[in-house]
């Protein structure tokens, strides 16, 4: 049986993407770039594709033949990146083991430094408490597998590290619809409890912007996607997940990506505000707990 090819890695298809932009900018073709550089149409289409590593060198020719002088930081940023393999941080361990889908979010939510989160249904990985965790993981409706239902656990408590980063914790900004505060477990009766004391802690953080979607807001905004829009430090573009338990789907395309943040920030003017929001949150636990 002929093996599935694994994808590249997600920071060197990132890196062929930019690489491409700029060519684009540039208005150069695949074939007139290449000739440029003295190579041939092939090599350049499998770097912009991310199955090539390049080096600091090329990376170097390449935004000189495109105009873009000046920026070394961005020639190393773009060379390491290009060099990284997915097994280099925590969730080397996961490798295989989990979809790649998931694996390349987790990457990249590593090395951003602002998340902007919306989910219309529960709370969003990053706030959850471990017992929501396990509760949501081992559910009726997730795969009859405890080995990997443990192991997804794992990986989305492992996340929430970027939110106590030494230094440079990610800015996170997160919608959560009032709707998921007034979930209950019946095997785990304390889940929300515990959840719900989280939020309020997490709430006043100096790195984190919690706004509650009341449930009398128009519908539109209720039932709009679950996404998470990802920001990060110079060369790299913002980018989205359209979001799934597995990693979710990811929108690259500029004009997308700008209409995505405009709804996201539509839904944040609905929401109450920070400071309103955790009253809510406190009105909830003290009512119901």
């Amino acid at each position: 049986m002929t093996q599935k090819k694994l994808p590249p890695p997600v920071m060197r298809r990132r890196v062929g993407s930019l690489l491409r932009d700029y060519r684009e900018q540039a208005a150069l073709a695949p074939g007139a770039a290449a000739k440029q550089l003295g190579w041939d149409t092939t090599r350049q289409g499998r770097i912009e594709r991310g199955i090539y590593r390049v080096t600091a060198d090329d990376i170097r020719k390449m935004l000189e033949a495109y105009g873009i002088h000046g920026d070394e930081e961005a020639v190393r940023e773009m060379a390491a990146a290009s060099n990284e393999a997915v097994g280099a941080g925590w969730w080397a361990s996961y490798v295989g083991q989990v979809s790649n889908a998931l694996l390349d979010f987790v990457v990249l939510e590593s090395k951003a430094k602002g998340i902007q989160v919306q989910h219309p249904a529960i709370i969003p990985g990053l706030l959850q408490a471990p017992g929501y965790v396990r509760e949501i993981f081992n559910s009726p409706l997730h795969p009859d597998n405890r080995e990997l239902s443990d192991m997804l656990s794992a990986i989305r408590m492992a996340r929430q590290a970027v939110l106590h980063r030494p230094g440079n914790p990610v800015q996170l900004h997160a919608l959560i619809s009032e709707a998921a505060l007034l979930h209950r477990f019946p095997s785990a009766p304390g889940v929300m409890k515990e959840q719900l004391r989280k939020l309020i802690d997490d709430a006043v953080r100096p790195n984190i912007t919690i706004q509650i979607v009341p449930v009398d807001v128009p519908a539109y905004a209720a039932a709009n996607q679950a996404m998470t829009i990802l920001d990060f430090d110079h060369p790299w573009p913002r980018t989205v997940s359209i979001d799934s338990s597995l990693g979710g789907s990811f929108l690259d395309e500029p004009a997308e990506v700008r209409d995505l943040a405009v709804v996201f920030e539509e839904i944040a003017k609905l929401a109450l505000p920070a400071d309103e929001s955790r009253d809510r949150i406190n009105a909830h636990l003290e009512e119901n707990f």
